[in-house]
Parts: structure tokens; C-alpha cells; sequence
């Protein structure tokens, strides 16, 4: 292994337009809804961009870049796993039950609304098939497998924390087990089950399984390892910096790829898309990634490194907890319906709807995140007994 490291607590630009990227298609995916399907339109969002969903894919290939590029350069500290777990809660669980303790709250405010649809799709859908207590352990992904994502929309996006938290328990001991040198062949083979496991639930299992179980999205996390792995190989790296047509042509392939999935399985339950289609966008955005973090110009590393994008990087945990119940909220109580995008008042409270998303999450990015961040990052990782590193 070389010295390659991104610096703890040093934001990296491309990076955060990634996270920009992705928590864009999200939105995207989730504000712009239509009740009619036959408007013009509709039938450009439907044809042209059905692909919105795989913003969360991005955050997976993400996630296992950055938290498998940290556990690869701290393997060999005494509190690895210590320092490892404190950091991850100061990141994730302040806001995450934060939002859940809001749930009641707002819920409890609103209540004069209950009978109303917009009210009951966010807060009163059927919490028995999906009990509180699945999300204080972030076990709800596993029941949302089995009522098809059915529960209170307030809660609904917290099944992809559900499976990174269980990829958190089952990475860091992998990477300290198997030998820096021979990862890749623990990896490649895990990368490689997820399509067939997928297939196996497909068939005998016909729902959203495949979408929503950690197992099932192994190659897309693992993706994003197998690239943090690339990067520290010195010659790796640098033959990628110095065949960078290479890479982009290999972008242009995985796009034509997402172009057949775009107008033939855009679905994220299609047969297509469960069986290879998840693995292919895995590839198409692990080969985003290598590019931004390899090139020093072109095009695309410009617009990934734009100031605007980079800043929705940095709040976009905030805004995909509450991007959604926002939205369903103000079109609730301003006009009483859900949150279809077909005449000029839904356009204008869509808007207002991602204006006081931004405003919120960056209020709680500066005052609430970054402040428990900041202390979480105070415990730093101690190589004066190392586990040995080979």
C-alpha cells in the first residue's frame, strides 16, 4: 500500500459535488411527481430521467469509498474499532433520532389533518407491520422488505441508513481480518454474490427484497471499496491519471448501458434491473467516481467541482432525511392535496418546498452536524500498539 489518504476532516471538492450529484437525482425522483401520466410532461420525466432513484446507489458506491478508504489507511491503529464506531454514531445518530423524535411531535401538532390523505401517507400508515423499535437498531430495511415499503412516508428513506449502519458492523472486521494484500480477493467474490443472491429473492420472492436487504447491494457498497483500494495502489493510480480516455470511454460504455436500462428496465424491480442493472449503475458510478478523483481538468470534473453542487454535498444528509416529509407537508397544508407537480401553485410550492428544505438542512449542517462532527473527530486513531499491517 502506498501513502495515499484523504486527510481527516479535510473536504474534498469532487467528492461533495458527488454527494450533490446524488442527493439531486434523489430529489428529483421524489418532487417531481405527476398524478396525470399522459402530460407531456410527465411522458419526458417518465422516458428521460426514470433513473432519479440511483442517487441513493451513488451514495452506496460513496459510502464504500470513503469508509473503506478509512479503514484501510487506520487497519493497523490499537482503537481501531473504537475510534471507527464514535465517529460514525457523531455522524449519523445525532440528526437520525433527532428526526425520529420529531415524528410524533409534528404528528401530534397536525392531528385536526388526520382525516385527510396527504396527512395519513405521512404519518398514520400501518406501524405495525414496521415497529418503532426496528429503527432505533436500524433493523427497518428488514421489515419494509416484507409490507413493500409501506409505513410512514416520514420514515421511509431511513431504510438505506438501515443497511450502511449493518454495513458498518461487517466492513471494518473484514478489512481487519484479510490482509491489505489479498482484499481484493475477499471483495471481488462478495461484489459477485450480490447479482446471483438478488436473482435467487427475485424468483422466489418477488417484491423489493433485492432493493432494500444489505446482502443484496453488496456489489454497489463493495464497489466503492474496490475503488478506495485502487486509488492506493501507486502504479494503479497512476496509470489511471495517465489513461483517462480510457476511463471515460469506459464511461461512455456503462452510459449506453444506463441508456437500455432507461428506455427497458428503469424499474428498480424489473427482472433486468434486480438481476444486473443495480451492478451495472454500481460500475457506471464507481467509473464517475476514479474519474473526478483522478483527473486535474475536463468538463466533468469542472461541473462535479461546481461551488453550488459542492454545497448541496455537504447538507445532503439533512436534506434526504427531510427533503421528503417537507415536501409532502406543504403541499399538504397549503393545498391540501399530495405532492403532484401539475399546475403553476404545485410548481411554486415544490419550490418553496426545496427552498425551506436547503435553508433547514444547512441551519442544522453549521449549528448541529458539524459542531458534534468536529468533537466526534477529537478521538483520533493511536498507532503506538498496531495491529500489524500485511
Amino acid at each position: 500500500m502506498n501513502s495515499f489518504k484523504i486527510k481527516t476532516g479535510v473536504r474534498i471538492p469532487a467528492l461533495d459535488g458527488l454527494r450533490g450529484l446524488a442527493i439531486a437525482l434523489v430529489m428529483f425522483g421524489h418532487y417531481v411527481c405527476f398524478k396525470s401520466q399522459h402530460s407531456w410532461l410527465s411522458v419526458i420525466v417518465r422516458d428521460f430521467f426514470p433513473l432519479s432513484w440511483t442517487g441513493v446507489d451513488l451514495f452506496f458506491v460513496l459510502s464504500g469509498f470513503l469508509i473503506g478508504g478509512i479503514l484501510m489507511d487506520y487497519r493497523g491503529t490499537e482503537n481501531y474499532f473504537r475510534t471507527f464506531y464514535l465517529r460514525r454514531i457523531c455522524r449519523i445518530f445525532p440528526l437520525y433520532f433527532l428526526w425520529l423524535a420529531l415524528f410524533p411531535v409534528v404528528s401530534l401538532l397536525l392531528l385536526a389533518h388526520h382525516a385527510q390523505e396527504w396527512y395519513g401517507w405521512l404519518f398514520a400508515q400501518d406501524f405495525s407491520k414496521v415497529p418503532r423499535w426496528s429503527f432505533i437498531f436500524f433493523l427497518q430495511n428488514l421489515f419494509y422488505a416484507k409490507v413493500d415499503l409501506a409505513g410512514p412516508l416520514w420514515t421511509t428513506v431511513t431504510w438505506s441508513l438501515a443497511v450502511e449502519e449493518q454495513f458498518y458492523l461487517f466492513l471494518p472486521a473484514l478489512i481487519w481480518l484479510v490482509p491489505l494484500r489479498k482484499l481484493p480477493y475477499a471483495l471481488v467474490p462478495l461484489t459477485l454474490f450480490a447479482p446471483a443472491f438478488r436473482l435467487f429473492l427475485y424468483l422466489h420472492h418477488p417484491e423489493i427484497y433485492p432493493y432494500v436487504l444489505l446482502p443484496c447491494r453488496l456489489d454497489t457498497l463493495l464497489t466503492g471499496v474496490l475503488c478506495a483500494y485502487g486509488i492506493r495502489q501507486e502504479g494503479f493510480r497512476h496509470w489511471l491519471e495517465q489513461r483517462q480516455g480510457l476511463l471515460y470511454q469506459a464511461l461512455v460504455v456503462l452510459l449506453a448501458g444506463a441508456g437500455y436500462l432507461t428506455a427497458y428496465a428503469s424499474g428498480p424491480y424489473s427482472f433486468q434491473m434486480v438481476f444486473l442493472g443495480y451492478t451495472w449503475m454500481a460500475l457506471l458510478y464507481g467509473c464517475l467516481l476514479l474519474i473526478v478523483v483522478t483527473a486535474r481538468t475536463g468538463i466533468l470534473v469542472d461541473f462535479i467541482r461546481l461551488t453550488p453542487l459542492c454545497n448541496l454535498g455537504i447538507i445532503s444528509y439533512g436534506i434526504y432525511l427531510m427533503h421528503a416529509s417537507i415536501n409532502i407537508l406543504m403541499h399538504g397544508l397549503i393545498l391540501g392535496q399530495y405532492v403532484y407537480v401539475e399546475t403553476l401553485p404545485d410548481g411554486v410550492v415544490t419550490l418553496l418546498a426545496l427552498l425551506t428544505t436547503l435553508l433547514i438542512a444547512s441551519f442544522s449542517w453549521h449549528f448541529f452536524e458539524k459542531p458534534i462532527i468536529r468533537w466526534g473527530h477529537s478521538f483520533s486513531y493511536n498507532r503506538t500498539k498496531a495491529h500489524p499491517v500485511q
